[in-house]
């Protein structure tokens, strides 16, 4: 194996593996609108479920595919409702800080997750994006969200404003039941874009599926590396210049 700290890249086997730093947040609307149904009349049986419990399956069997030494973390919004729009539209919490063997504590909340209050979009994703500024490397958020911000304010201006200041954090965006609120789908979309994310609009348990299995296949194919079929002395030197 060879190393090197000035290009922060290990070669081990012929694969090159980038050893940048990897931090994702999770983060999930708990507002109360995530109590219906995700499908409509002629929808199967498991697409009549709630959002809320789609969500929190799918989200279970995602933390599986996330490789172990990846930072991840949990947050959410509109977790709690107090009839007092100034507390209502501060509700989220950081159930699981980033970090790195904390699956089963990330199982373990979202398990007990509930819908209750209102959607504090922009606060929300103002949270997390301190959230991740603590640590270096590479930040991704993932939001699964079924509808647009309720407190009035703008969260395109605000993620706007974030990347102006030099916060990095790519946003991918999973919807939830949208079809038919262009609103909300456009609002969502905008943010992806604007951190070079992606919207991916789920309107059944198997798009839900698929779409968190792309956002987390793109997120590995980040971590992985780039594979050297033929390693020899002259490619070791372009990656490692004055290696003798």
């Amino acid at each position: 194996m060879l190393q090197t700290g000035t290009q922060n890249m290990l070669l081990q086997g012929g694969t090159a593996r980038n050893t940048e730093e990897t931090n994702i947040e999770i983060l999930i609307d708990c507002s109360q609108s995530m109590k219906e149904k995700l499908g409509g009349m002629l929808s199967s049986d498991q697409d009549k479920d709630p959002k809320m419990e789609m969500a929190k399956r799918v989200l279970e069997q995602t933390m599986t595919t996330i490789p172990a030494d990846v930072n991840v973390g949990l947050r959410v919004f509109g977790q709690s409702f107090h009839n007092d729009p100034f507390l209502d539209c501060q509700q989220t919490a950081l159930l699981v800080p980033i970090g790195t063997h904390n699956r089963r504590a990330i199982v373990e909340r979202i398990r007990s997750m509930r819908p209750y209050g209102l959607t504090p979009l922009t606060y929300a994703l103002e949270q997390a994006a301190s959230d991740l500024s603590q640590f270096g490397g590479k930040k991704q958020l993932i939001l699964i969200s079924d509808g647009a911000e309720t407190c009035g304010l703008d969260p395109c201006a605000m993620v706007h404003q974030l990347t102006a200041r030099g916060i990095n954090m790519k946003i991918d965006i999973v919807g939830l039941g949208l079809k038919n609120d262009r609103e909300a789908k456009l609002q969502l979309n905008r943010i992806a874009t604007q951190t070079g994310g992606k919207f991916y609009d789920s309107n059944t348990s198997a798009e839900l599926v698929d779409n968190l299995r792309k956002i987390t296949a793109e997120s590995k194919s980040t971590i992985s590396g780039k594979v050297l079929t033929k390693m020899k002395q002259s490619d070791v030197q372009q990656v490692l210049p004055g290696l003798k």
